[in-house]
C-alpha cells in the first residue's frame, strides 16, 4: 500500500519517474526534498551504497529507494568472488550546501573467522591514485551544492577469500560524518586475473592505477646512456653538456641516408648554446657557473644541475639525457634584487649543413628559407621547431611549468597551448631564425619585463635529437599492411592473402571490433579473438586499432569515468559544444544523458552492415597527461596476453613520451616482432592549429616502427615538403601515403607505398617488383645524400638508388606538372660496377610502367607527376 501511495504522490506532482519498479525510480533533487521532509530533516548530506550494475549517473536525480533506507545501522549487502577486483559505489547527496575536501575511508573488512580484508585494499578513485608518470596523488573531491554525486570504490578481495565480510565504508565532509554498513558475502570460484576479462564487473578500473611499463630499462634496439666527463653518448649521437649545464657539442654519426651508423661524428652545433640574461641599460648579466653536478644515471637516463649566479641573479639548470634522443632542461632565473630586464633569451648557433630543412612555427615542413620570425600565438598549436638534415637535427620546443599537452586533430581550439609566462611573456616573445656566415641562429627572446626580488621564472625547453635511429629495412620494405574500413570482415583475410600482405590492422567500428578504443568489450571480444588465431594460423600478424583520443560512450567504464569530473572526459563545452564532426551539437544521447557535464563529443561510426546494424557509437574526448594513459597501458597488457595482438595502430593521438615507451616495452616484451605505426591527419589547418604532424608527435617517435601520412595531404608538393613532412626519414622511420593512395611513382624516391585495403590502388604490384629484386637487402642512398651515385640535369626530377651486390634499382620521380626530358649520369665506380658490362632496363610492372631497353639515359623523358624504375646490372659472362 506504501508503495501505491508514493507512486500515486509521484504522478500527481509531475515528478521525473524513469522506471517501473518503484524503488528504481527517480526524482529530481528538488522533488525528493519536498517529498521525503522527515527522512532528511537537520542533515547537510547523505550518503548511500549502490551495486555497480546501477551506476550513479545524474547530478539532478536521485533514486527512491537511496532516500528510504539508513544505511548505517543495517548493512547493505553485496556478492564477490574470491580474487575479484570487487567495484561498487558510495553516492553523495549535497543537500544545501557546497561539499568541499570531502574524505572517503574504510575501515576493512573482517569475517567471523578473523580474516580480514585490510583497509589498504580499499580505493576510492575519486580521491585520486597512481598518476600516468606512476606518482601518488591526491584529488580534491567537491560536491556543489544540490549535486548527486557516485564515488566509484574497488576491494581486492583475496583469492582465499571465502564467507561474509564486514566492514564501515565513511565519509566526511563540512565537519559532519556518515557512515554506511557494508557486507560482502564472497563465495564461489577464484575468478582469474581479477576479473579483468570480463568488462561487466568494472573490475577494469583498478587499471587507473596501473604501473606496468614503467622501469628505467632501455625499449628493443636503444642503447644505455653512458658518460665520459661531460659527454654523454646514445644511439648515433652525443652531447657534451657544459659546465653551465647547457649544450655545448651535440654531434651525429649516422649516414647521409639513415642507413648505418659511422666512426666519424658530424657537429650539429657551431657553438654551445648561450642563456642570455640583458638588463634594460644593454648590460648582460655575467652569470659564473659552479661546479657542475651529475645527479643520477640509469640505462635509460643520464641526469646533472649546474648553479649559475651572479650579483643579480641565479640561474638554476636541471638538465636531463634520455636514451632515445630526448634531452629537458628545466631552467629557473631567480632574482637577488628588483631587476628591469631588456630581455632574456636562449641563443643556439646550428652548423649550417645541419640545418638544411626547417618544420614548425608556422612553416610547413622543407627547406629552411634565409630568415624566419615568428611570435607566440596560442590560437595556433606551435610551441616547436625542427632544423636539421636528414642525418642530424634538432628539435626545440620551449614551455614553462604551466604546460599541459594540448588536444590534437580538430579538436585543438577545444585545448590549447598555454602561454608559458616567461618565454611568451605575455605576447612578448618569440623567435628569429636568421644566417651568419657558416652558422645559422635561433634566438629565443621573451622580451622586457620587471622583476622583483625573489622573483623565479622558468625558463625551461626540451630538446629532441635527429634522427632516433637507422632506417629498418624490415619495417620499410617487409612490413606490408592490409586495413580496411568496412563494416564486415569476414573477407579480410583472403583479401590481404591476395594482395600479399602479412599484417592485418582491425580498424574500429566493424563487426570484430564496434566500439572505439575499447577493443575489449564483452560484445566482440570472442569473436575479435578468434580472428586473431585465424590470423596467426595464416601466419600473418594481426594488430588493432588503439589510441588515446576519443573513447566511446559504449564501454561499461563510461559512468565511473564521469563521476571524475573532467579527470578522464575532458571538461569541454558540452551541450554547447559545435566541432567538425558535430557542427549541429551533440547527439541526442549525450544531451540527454550526459546533460549540464563538461565534454566534447566526438567521432559517430554508423553501422550500416553486419550484425550491429543500425547502431552507432558515439564516443568524446578523453583528458591528456591523465590516468587514462594507465588504463589504456593495462588495457593493452591485457590484450597482448589474452588475445596475443601484435601491436597497435595509432591514429593521432594524445599521448605523451612516457606512455608510448611503456607501450614499447610491453609489446617487445611479450611479442615477437611486434609493432606500432602511428596515422595522422594533416594538422595544418585552423582547425589543428597550424601544427605539422611531425614537429607534433616527434617524440613518440623513437618508438614507432612505421608512419602512414596521411588525409588531408596534398601530395603535388615540393620533394622537401615530402621529405620532412611524410617520408619520415630525417627521423629514422618508414612511412606510407594515404590521401586519395597517394603518388606511387613519387613515393618509391622515399621508398613508400600506399595501404592495402584502404584507398587507391593496391600496392601488391609494386610489394612483387620488391621481392623480384631483393630491395629489402640493398641500401638505400637518397637523392639528397651528396653520396648518391646518380646526379640528373634536371631539378624536379628526383633519383633514389637502392643499391645492391648483383643489381642496383634506380627509382626516378618527376616532382613537376609537365612532362621533363632530363639526362641521368651514373658513377659506375661509386656502384662498385664496370659500366661496360651494365644494361639498364625498366622492367613491366603491373599499372606502373611497361617494359624498356634503356640504350641510353640521356635525354629521357618522363611523365609529368609520374616516373619510372630502373634496373642496373652487370651482364652474367
Amino acid at each position: 500500500m506504501k508503495k501505491i501511495l508514493l507512486l500515486l504522490c509521484l504522478c500527481s506532482t509531475g515528478a521525473s519517474v524513469f522506471a517501473q519498479n518503484v524503488q528504481d525510480q527517480y526524482l529530481s533533487v528538488s522533488e525528493a526534498t519536498r517529498l521525503f521532509p522527515k527522512e532528511l530533516e537537520h542533515q547537510s548530506f547523505i550518503i548511500f551504497p549502490e551495486v555497480r550494475e546501477q551506476p550513479i549517473k545524474w547530478l539532478d536525480s536521485l533514486r527512491i529507494n537511496w532516500l528510504q533506507k539508513d544505511y548505517s545501522q543495517k548493512p547493505y549487502s553485496l556478492q564477490a568472488r574470491p580474487g575479484e577486483y570487487f567495484v561498487f559505489q558510495t553516492g553523495i547527496w549535497a543537500m544545501k550546501d557546497t561539499l568541499k575536501n570531502v574524505l572517503v575511508s574504510s575501515s576493512g573488512f573482517k569475517n567471523n573467522n578473523g580474516s580480514v580484508i585490510p583497509s589498504d585494499s580499499v580505493t576510492c578513485f575519486n580521491e585520486g591514485g597512481i598518476n600516468y608518470l606512476s606518482h601518488p596523488f591526491i584529488k580534491p573531491i567537491t560536491v556543489p551544492a544540490h549535486d548527486v554525486q557516485a564515488l566509484w570504490m574497488g576491494i581486492n578481495v583475496p583469492a582465499d577469500a571465502k564467507g561474509a565480510y564486514d566492514g564501515v565504508i565513511t565519509v566526511s565532509a563540512n565537519g559532519m560524518l556518515k557512515r554506511i554498513e557494508l557486507r560482502i558475502d564472497v563465495k564461489g570460484n577464484a575468478l582469474a586475473d581479477h576479473g579483468f576479462d570480463e568488462g561487466r564487473r568494472l573490475s577494469r578500473l583498478a587499471w587507473l592505477n596501473s604501473t606496468v611499463g614503467i622501469n628505467d630499462e632501455v625499449t628493443k634496439g636503444y642503447i644505455p646512456v653512458s658518460r665520459n666527463g661531460h659527454i654523454l653518448k646514445i644511439l648515433g649521437r652525443s652531447l657534451e653538456v657544459g659546465e653551465n649545464g647547457l649544450p655545448e657539442k651535440i654531434t651525429t654519426y649516422f649516414t647521409r641516408s639513415n642507413q648505418s651508423i659511422s666512426q666519424q661524428g658530424e657537429p650539429i652545433l657551431n657553438e654551445p648554446f648561450h642563456f642570455i640574461i640583458e638588463k634594460e641599460n644593454g648590460e648582460i648579466i655575467h652569470l659564473k657557473p659552479g661546479r657542475l653536478q651529475f645527479t643520477g644515471q640509469t640505462p635509460s637516463a643520464v641526469s646533472w644541475k649546474a648553479m649559475n649566479t651572479s650579483n643579480d641573479c641565479d640561474l638554476i639548470c636541471n638538465g636531463k639525457l634520455e636514451f632515445d634522443g630526448f634531452a629537458d632542461f628545466q631552467i629557473t632565473v631567480k632574482t637577488k634584487k628588483p631587476l628591469s630586464i631588456k630581455d632574456i633569451r636562449l641563443e643556439v648557433a646550428m652548423n649550417k649543413d645541419k640545418a638544411i630543412y626547417m618544420m614548425g612555427l608556422n612553416k610547413a615542413g622543407g627547406f629552411r628559407p634565409a630568415s624566419w620570425e615568428w611570435k607566440w600565438d596560442t590560437t595556433k598549436n606551435q610551441d616547436a621547431l625542427w632544423l636539421g638534415a636528414v642525418n642530424g637535427g634538432l628539435q626545440m620546443k620551449w614551455m614553462a611549468d604551466n604546460y599541459v599537452l594540448p588536444l590534437v586533430n580538430v579538436y585543438y581550439n577545444f585545448g590549447k597551448l598555454h602561454l608559458p609566462p616567461s618565454w611568451g611573456n605575455d605576447g612578448k616573445g618569440g623567435v628569429n631564425i636568421f644566417e651568419k656566415g657558416n652558422e645559422v641562429m635561433v634566438n629565443a627572446y621573451s622580451g622586457s619585463r620587471i622583476m622583483k626580488k625573489g622573483e623565479e621564472q622558468h625558463y625551461n625547453f626540451e630538446l629532441l635529437i635527429t634522427p632516433f635511429k637507422t632506417i629498418s629495412k624490415k619495417a620499410m620494405f617487409d612490413n606490408r599492411f592490409y586495413q580496411s574500413g568496412k563494416n564486415e570482415t569476414n573477407d579480410f583475410i583472403h583479401e590481404a592473402d591476395s594482395l600479399g600482405a602479412n599484417i592485418i590492422t582491425v580498424h574500429q567500428g566493424n563487426d570484430l571490433y564496434p566500439f572505439i578504443n575499447y577493443p575489449y568489450s564483452d560484445v566482440n571480444i570472442k569473436a575479435l579473438k578468434r580472428f586473431i588465431e585465424e590470423v596467426h594460423a595464416d601466419h600473418k600478424r594481426a594488430k588493432v586499432y588503439y589510441t588515446t583520443r576519443e573513447l566511446t560512450i559504449n564501454l561499461p567504464e563510461f559512468w565511473p569515468f564521469v563521476s571524475l569530473k573532467g579527470e578522464i572526459i575532458y571538461p569541454g563545452p558540452g551541450a554547447s559544444a559545435r566541432t567538425v564532426t558535430d557542427p549541429h551539437g551533440p547527439d541526442p544521447w549525450l544531451l540527454t544523458n550526459l546533460r549540464e557535464r563538461k565534454y566534447i563529443p566526438a567521432w559517430v561510426s554508423h553501422f550500416t552492415q553486419g550484425k550491429y546494424k543500425g547502431m552507432q557509437d558515439l564516443s568524446v574526448i578523453t583528458t591528456p597527461e591523465s590516468r587514462m594513459y594507465n588504463f589504456y597501458v593495462a588495457g593493452l597488457d591485457w590484450m597482448v596476453h589474452h588475445l596475443k595482438i601484435d601491436g597497435i595502430y595509432i591514429d593521432d593521438c594524445s599521448l605523451d613520451r612516457t606512455t608510448i615507451r611503456r607501450v614499447r616495452k610491453i609489446l617487445d616484451d611479450n611479442r615477437t616482432d611486434a609493432n606500432i605505426d602511428m596515422h595522422s591527419w594533416n594538422h595544418f589547418n585552423q582547425y589543428g592549429g597550424w601544427a605539422s604532424c611531425m614537429n607534433l608527435y616527434m617524440s613518440l617517435l623513437p618508438y614507432i616502427d612505421n608512419l602512414w601520412i596521411g588525409e588531408g595531404r596534398n601530395y603535388n608538393t615540393p620533394p622537401d615538403y615530402w621529405l620532412v613532412e611524410i617520408s619520415g626519414i630525417p627521423f629514422g622511420l618508414p612511412s606510407e601515403m594515404l590521401q586519395g593512395g597517394g603518388n606511387p611513382w613519387r613515393g618509391m624516391v622515399y621508398g613508400m607505398t600506399n595501404r592495402a585495403g584502404w584507398t587507391g590502388t593496391p600496392p601488391d604490384n609494386i610489394w612483387k617488383f620488391w621481392d623480384k629484386y631483393d630491395i629489402k637487402d640493398k641500401t638505400m642512398i637518397g637523392y639528397w645524400d651528396p653520396n648518391n651515385p646518380v646526379s640528373v640535369n634536371d631539378d624536379s626530377v628526383k633519383v633514389t638508388v637502392y643499391k645492391g651486390k648483383n643489381s642496383t634499382l634506380l627509382t626516378v620521380g618527376n616532382f613537376g606538372s609537365t612532362n621533363q626530358t632530363c639526362s641521368l649520369h651514373i658513377d659506375y665506380e661509386k656502384l662498385g660496377y664496370d659500366s661496360l658490362k651494365c644494361i639498364i632496363v625498366i622492367p613491366a610492372i603491373e599499372r606502373y610502367q611497361d617494359s624498356q631497353r634503356l640504350q641510353t639515359l640521356e635525354d629521357l623523358n618522363i611523365p609529368a607527376k609520374k616516373g619510372y624504375l630502373m634496373v642496373v646490372k652487370e651482364k652474367k659472362k
